[in-house]
Order: structure tokens, then sequence, then C-alpha cells
């Protein structure tokens, strides 16, 4: 879809992407997956969520703008659009396990 509303791999138009989804898709991305994550360990609730959110979506934000914009041009920029999924999930799947990591931080001292 962003293809559709910015076709272009020029310069702008590859850091026009990189920003959309680090302003949209990451933060909601990532308070998704912490809510879904205290789902999944039946911890949740909404204020222990916002908590979370509060506490590590600062961290994990700011982290992401270090690998997302990297992610992006490389992909953008570089990566024939044929082989754009499998190397986006490829890097989706490594930011994965630093969100579990984060979003699981404490609870082994808890236990």
């Amino acid at each position: 879809m962003i293809f559709q509303v910015l076709p272009s791999t020029s310069l702008v138009s590859t850091l026009q992407k990189a920003a959309l989804g680090q302003i949209f898709f990451g933060p909601t991305f990532t308070c998704v997956f912490f809510g879904a994550g205290m789902i999944q360990s039946g911890s949740f609730s909404l204020g222990a969520w916002f908590t979370k959110v509060r506490e590590d979506l600062p961290a994990v934000w700011a982290s992401g703008l270090g690998y997302w914009p990297l992610v992006d041009f490389i992909s953008y920029k570089v990566v024939p659009v044929q082989w754009i999924p499998l190397f986006v999930n490829f890097c989706s799947f490594v930011w994965t396990i630093y969100l579990s990591l984060v979003a699981n931080r404490g609870k082994a001292v808890e236990e």
C-alpha cells in the first residue's frame, strides 16, 4: 500500500516512507505488542498496560529510531521490490526478539 501512496524510490520518497513508519506504525505496533504479551501472560489490565506503555515505549521507540530507518532505507532503496517482504520479515523477526526481551524484563525476578 505504501508504494501506491509513495511510488518513487527517490531519496525524499524513501525518507517519507521511513518517517511514516516511525511516526504511526512503530508506536502503534509496540503498544499492541505489549498488550498482547500481557494478555498472553494473564497479567493484562488497562492500568498495567498504560504503565507498561508509559515506562517502556519511549526507550523502545528511541531504539526503533536507530533500527527501522536503516531497515526502511535498505528495503526501499536497495532491495528489489519482490524481495522486500522477505527482507522486512527477517528484520521484524530480529525486532520481535528485542521487543520480547523488553516486554518480559523483570518477570524472571518477580517469579
